[in-house]
């Protein structure tokens, strides 16, 4: 009786194998998409510095490697009022950003830090999302304006004072003939990111304000400003590749790209 068991059970387990053998042979493995990661060509500033010239992030998009499914670019932002949680989150998500990890640190950045699609002006109304079109392009973002932007020597170097978000072709900088032109706000289209009102335009409106705590993009620390940082905000941003698999009908990320933190400052 025992042996008798024993052989039932042994041909339950077999029938069970064949079954699921016969199941996943008709279902097709999950295709697990390999993306190319965007690139830093340019400039990719910390917190730290103190030359508001360098407070812009560059990158290269990566569009000719791709598979088919692959749609396009994005860049991901998350504000702070201290600069300890800034690493400490920036960190958590860089730890697992490898290959053999796959999609891992785009979905810790999005789904559990929370960061948010960057956006335009109202006047346009999108998230920085970069379309597929089979060619590299070159991305530049400066969140804020400094100075009026008289500084500039020509539209070459308009990024070094105006906010702006600037996409070009892959090489060259022939800003004034083959530029797109967006000014970043905040994910909702609605907030800038001059959140002292640097240049007196807001006049009482609701446009340059300061994050407040529980905004989707904004990681409040009670600590508040500390460490000889009174008064500033820090910027965190990221890019990432971006792809719709068909097998999970869900998107498919690339590493990260770390593009760099800024810092928002009262005054300046």
């Amino acid at each position: 009786m025992r042996n008798t068991g024993f052989k039932m059970k042994n041909l339950s387990n077999l029938f069970f194998c064949l079954i699921a053998g016969i199941f996943v042979s008709s279902c097709g493995l999950e295709e697990v998409l390999s993306l190319d990661a965007p690139t830093v060509t340019q400039n990719d500033p910390l917190y730290t510095s103190t030359d508001y010239l360098t407070w812009y992030s560059a990158f290269i998009t990566e569009e000719r490697s791709q598979p088919e499914q692959f749609i396009g670019t994005e860049v991901y932002y998350k504000i702070y009022n201290n600069y300890s949680s800034l690493t400490s989150q920036r960190s958590a998500i860089l730890s697992v950003n490898t290959t053999s990890n796959s999609s891992a640190a785009a979905t810790r950045m999005i789904e559990t830090y929370t960061y948010q699609p960057l956006g335009t002006s109202v006047n346009t109304g999108r998230v920085v999302f970069i379309p597929n079109n089979g060619q590299n392009r070159r991305v530049i973002i400066r969140l804020k304006n400094y100075l009026d932007g008289s500084g500039a020597t020509g539209d070459s170097d308009r990024y070094n004072f105006v906010a702006c978000i600037g996409i070009y072709g892959e090489t060259g900088f022939d800003y004034k003939y083959s530029g797109e032109y967006y000014i970043p706000y905040r994910n909702g289209n609605s907030k800038s990111f001059d959140f002292f009102d640097y240049n007196e335009d807001n006049k009482g409106g609701s446009r340059d304000v300061e994050p407040v705590e529980g905004d989707a993009d904004y990681f409040y620390n009670s600590s508040g400003f500390s460490d000889g940082y009174d008064n500033t905000y820090f910027v965190q941003m990221f890019a990432v590749a971006k792809a719709w698999n068909t097998d999970t009908c869900a998107p498919s990320y690339s590493l990260v790209l770390d593009l760099g933190s800024v810092p928002i400052k009262k005054g300046e």
